[in-house]
């Protein structure tokens, strides 16, 4: 499932093939209780955790998105794409697993939970509220590193 119709994640969840829906649906709660003042929905075909753009734009910010792909699993991090720091952290994280990162900018792709730094991304996660992700964003733009 690359991009999906499905109306909310409940249903994106349902349409998953068993093989992913437990490793997806154990991400989806992890990542919701770490982001509690998140909404999450679908955006752009994927489980997306969002807020409305507090500057009046129709687009919500969507931080954190995670889909099913053909061949993987995909998590995508904004703020480790905007934040070197956080961008360190997780590869970091991934030091410490003993895995070599599949990373993009705001990528990571993994086909077992057990492949990513749960714990240091759940940790990021906590501390992003909105004000946080508005300031990391702030900075971001004005490096010229967010776009």
């Amino acid at each position: 499932m690359v991009s999906s119709d499905a109306s909310d994640p409940a249903a994106y969840l349902a349409d998953l093939e068993e093989g992913r829906r437990a490793p997806m649906t154990h991400l989806f709660e992890a990542i919701s209780d770490a982001m509690p003042g998140w909404v999450p929905s679908m955006h752009y075909g994927m489980l997306s955790w969002c807020l409305p753009d507090p500057s009046g734009g129709e687009e919500p910010l969507v931080p954190v998105s995670l889909a099913s792909q053909k061949r993987h699993m995909s998590l995508y991090l904004m703020p480790v794409y905007m934040s070197p720091a956080l961008s360190e952290a997780v590869v970091e994280g991934y030091a410490a697993i003993g895995v070599k990162p599949n990373m993009g900018k705001s990528c990571l792709r993994f086909t077992k939970v057990e492949r990513i730094p749960l714990d240091v991304i759940l940790g990021l996660l906590r501390g992003m509220t909105r004000e946080a992700y508005l300031n990391l964003r702030a900075e971001a733009l004005a490096r010229g590193t967010c776009d």
